[in-house]
């Protein structure tokens, strides 16, 4: 017979056993789920808009289960989802669109094309799979505590890009995620804005998604800064609001540009001044 509190002493030792098991088990069931294809076409639209194309990810499959979330990103700080997406850019111009599908799984696969608009769309190449990237699954570490520090998990945002639709730092699961809080009134983040498109261009191919949230007021200006100076590919978003500004303070950010890198798991890698941040700093955690 057991002496008083053995038995709960012999509870609690078996209490890591048990986590360390469901972790193992979890790993396993992902490894397990093959991840889906993305495949896309594009289409005129029907009034013969030069602008609006007809986006079709219909003959995206999964092989072994089936594809929950259509994410589209169209180059021109906008974002959409569906099998099926109507899409009118701002104007004549090239645009890089992005397709993420995610299965049941949780497996993800990211394919690019880009398309220039001066052209007839039937007439551009079609997407070549080579240009496809693979995002591994992901394993969310919920051991880990949620917090503003590197090697904890990051707080989960959800805000507007110009189109007014919500994005989601969730959104990015499976991808390394570099963050950048500025404003273009603000000469230090305008220093720092080529070099954060210099690490967007050498990562991209691999997975890199470049979300810039602007502290600003006035928001059309800052659209109008990224598009005149050709930054074209973040996903640029504004605070959720511009005096209590909460997403500045569920980050720990005192002062602008503040970068932040944070990796496929959604864990914090890497937060402060932007100039800090070199290729290696993302190579590690791709």
């Amino acid at each position: 017979m057991p002496r008083y509190g053995e038995e709960t002493h012999v509870k609690h030792c078996y209490q890591p056993v048990i986590a360390i098991l469901v972790l193992l088990l979890v790993s396993i069931l992902a490894a397990a789920n093959t991840p889906p294809v993305a495949s896309f076409e594009i289409q005129p639209s029907a009034d013969g808009s030069p602008t609006t194309l007809i986006f079709d990810a219909s003959a995206s499959r999964d092989p072994d289960g089936a594809i929950i979330v259509y994410g589209w990103t169209f180059g021109d700080y906008t974002t959409g989802s569906g099998i099926t997406k109507s899409h009118t850019f701002p104007s004549i111009g090239k645009y890089t669109i992005e397709l993420n599908v995610i299965d049941n799984g949780g497996a993800s696969h990211l394919i690019s094309r880009t398309i220039d608009l001066a052209q007839p769309i039937v007439d551009q190449a079609p997407l070549v799979e080579p240009a496809a990237v693979a995002v591994p699954d992901v394993v969310i570490p919920y051991n880990i505590p949620i917090g503003n520090r590197a090697g904890e998990r990051a707080p989960a945002f959800s805000l507007p890009n110009q189109a007014g639709e919500i994005v989601q730092l969730a959104d990015f699961l499976g991808h390394v995620v570099l963050v950048e809080f500025w404003s273009s009134s603000c000469s230090a983040c305008q220093a720092a804005m080529p070099h954060l498109e210099e690490l967007r261009a050498e990562f991209a191919g691999r997975g890199l998604v470049v979300i810039t949230i602007t502290v600003n007021r006035n928001v059309d200006g800052e659209w109008k800064y990224l598009a005149d100076h050709g930054f074209t590919q973040f996903v640029a978003l504004r605070e959720a609001g511009s005096v209590d500004k909460p997403t500045m303070d569920a980050y720990g950010v005192s002062r602008i540009p503040h970068a932040l890198i944070i990796d496929q798991q959604g864990v914090i890698r890497f937060t402060g001044h932007m100039n800090l941040v070199q290729s290696e700093d993302i190579e590690r955690y791709l």
